[in-house]
């Protein structure tokens, strides 16, 4: 979390280009079909979903 804003900031693996085309094909209506250039796609280990939902859990905490 980025303590001067609340912001979650993430580390992951990089996800490979099966997974990017297929987030590319599953893009909100509405929205351009791709990844702009100021944004890209990891890949989250379930493992790391508890520590996720604590991390948000925190940040809506703190942005009260």
């Amino acid at each position: 979390m980025d303590l001067a804003n609340a912001d979650i900031v993430l580390q992951s693996y990089i996800a490979d280009d099966r997974t990017r085309t297929e987030c590319v094909g599953n893009t909100a209506p509405g929205h351009d079909k791709g990844i702009p250039e100021h944004e890209t796609v990891i890949r989250l280990p379930v493992h790391l979903v508890p520590l996720l939902r604590e991390a948000c859990d925190a940040a809506e905490r703190a942005a009260l």
